[in-house]
Formats: structure tokens, sequence, C-alpha cells
């Protein structure tokens, strides 16, 4: 019985082989040399502040605090309001006391009683003459120290007398209605000005509670214009950080490309050996019985053993 055995053998071309294996030497040593040496991968870097940055965060350390002397001068002005206002209510009050008849007395006219004197004495000196007159008349009549001169005496004496009461009257009265007027028209003024004193203190106080207030809203509007402009410092600073990262990220990126260049070109390499046909080569081994040369000759095969054998049971061979 004759058995066959075929083997089907892949060889590659030796030359593209010899490639192979010089490629495979060269990324060894690379990266044995890329390990020997420490060389890595570039690192991330992260972009420090902006100068925008810095600037933003200095003046808002610089400006913590700035408004403290405004709300301290407002709030002075508003406590000097305060106490104004309690000054202005301590002017005011006893303003509406009632008028004390009594002080007339301070603006009663101190020539006054010799005024009064005078005019009797005047009176007295015009009841004089008077009085001469009459005396005169009666004597020239012969009537004088009769009934009816006494009589016309008598009456001149009273209306002397009738005139000074009336006339030192008169005047007191008006002195005294003078001074009362005097001394109304000096507490009403004394009263108005008190009035006016404490209204002219009660608006002042007004005053400075507006200008403490305003003082204090000057702290909040330079805290605010500044909070503004650290803002736009920051949004500045983070444009120009931005593309201060953009660089080094540009940076790593480049620097990662040229340490991955030698990994490509050898991974590029391999796919090209690898995409290289190969050769094939097929060997087939039989075994059979010995045949004669006579058979060889004759053609016999494989197909002829029957024969063959029968030719060997004649003696043929």
């Amino acid at each position: 019985m004759t058995t066959s055995q075929t083997t089907v053998i892949n060889k590659q071309d030796p030359e593209i082989e010899a490639y192979r294996k010089g490629l495979l030497a060269d990324v060894q040593g690379y990266i044995s040399q890329q390990i020997a040496s420490g060389d890595m991968p570039p690192d991330y870097q992260v972009a420090g502040l902006s100068g925008g940055e810095k600037a933003a965060t200095a003046a808002a350390r610089a400006g913590l605090g700035a408004y403290r002397p405004y709300l301290n001068q407002g709030s002075a002005s508003i406590n000097q309001g305060s106490n104004a206002m309690l000054q202005g209510i301590g002017a005011l009050q006893g303003t509406g006391a009632m008028y004390d008849p009594n002080s007339y007395s301070s603006y009663m006219n101190p020539y006054e009683n010799e005024a009064v004197q005078t005019a009797m004495s005047d009176i007295q000196r015009s009841g004089d003459i008077q009085r001469e007159g009459l005396r005169s008349q009666a004597i020239g009549s012969g009537a004088f120290g009769g009934s009816r001169g006494q009589l016309s005496m008598s009456e001149l004496d009273r209306n002397t007398m009738q005139q000074q009461a009336n006339t030192a009257a008169q005047m007191r009265a008006a002195g005294y209605q003078n001074a009362q007027q005097q001394a109304m028209g000096a507490f009403d003024s004394s009263m108005n000005r008190q009035q006016q004193l404490g209204q002219m203190t009660g608006q002042m106080a007004t005053g400075l509670g507006q200008l403490g207030i305003q003082q204090a809203g000057l702290g909040e509007m330079a805290t605010g214009l500044a909070t503004q402009d650290i803002s736009n410092l920051l949004t500045t600073g983070a444009t120009e950080r931005g593309v201060n990262q953009a660089g080094l990220d540009a940076l790593r990126l480049t620097n990662l490309q040229r340490y991955s260049q030698p990994y490509q070109q050898y991974g590029f390499l391999s796919d090209i050996y690898s995409g290289t046909p190969t050769s094939q080569s097929t060997m087939t081994s039989s075994s059979a019985p010995q045949v004669s040369p006579f058979q060889t000759t004759l053609g016999l095969g494989i197909s002829g053993l029957a024969a063959a054998s029968g030719a060997k049971t004649a003696g043929i061979f």
C-alpha cells in the first residue's frame, strides 16, 4: 500500500527577511536607548497668571477696605447731623412759652418820674399864673377876699390838681404801655430767633445727614468702580493666559510629534514589510513497493500494481 504526504512551506524573501530583522534590531536598540536616557514624552504645562491677572489680584488686595475712610467720614457727618438735630430740638424748646407781663419793668423809662414831675411843675406854674390873674382881677374890682374870689381860687386849685393827676396818669399809662409793647416785642423777637435757630439747626442737621450718606455712597461707588476695573483686568488677563496656554499646548503637541515620529516611521516600515508577499513552495513525498526496471520501462505506475503482482507471480521478475 502506498502512502503520500504533501508539505507546503511559505518562506519570506531572504532580502525582505533581512530587512525585517534589521528593523527589529533597530527598534529594540532605539527603545533601549530611550529607556536608558530617560527620554519621556513631553510633560503638560499650565500657563501661569498673566500680567493682567496679577495686576487684578494686586488691585483687589490693595483695594480691600478702601471704602472705610468714606464710610467713616459719612458716619462722622451723620453723627454731627444727629447732634445738630438734638441741638435744634433743644433750641425749639420753650419757644411756645407764655409772655410774662411782669417783664415790662425792665423796659420802663428810668426818666419817667422826672418827666412826670416836670409836667406837674409846669401845670402848677400855669395854675399859679392863673391864680395871680384872678387875684389881680379881685383887687381891681374890690372883691379881693370875698366869697366869690375864694370860690374862684378853690376852683382853680381843683382844676390844677385834676390836670396834674390826669397828666401824670396819662404819662404813666403811656410809659407802661410802651414798656409792655417793648417787652412783648423783645419776647416775640427772642422766640422767633430761637425758632429760626432751631429750624436752621435742623436744616443743617438734615444737610449733614445727606452729606454723610453721599460720603458713604462715594465709598460704595469707588469700590464698585474698582471692582469693575478688576473685572476688566481679569477678563483681559484670562485672554492673555489662554493665549499662553494655547502656546504651551501647541509646543507640547509639537514635541510629542517629534518624540513619536521615530515610532511612527518604524511602524510605517513594519507595515510595508508586513504587506510584502511571501514565496510558496510545495513538496510532495510518497512511499510504495519497489518496482522492477521492467515496470518502469513499460510505464507502469501505481495504477499497474495488480499487473506487477501478476508478473511477479509469473516469474518475470
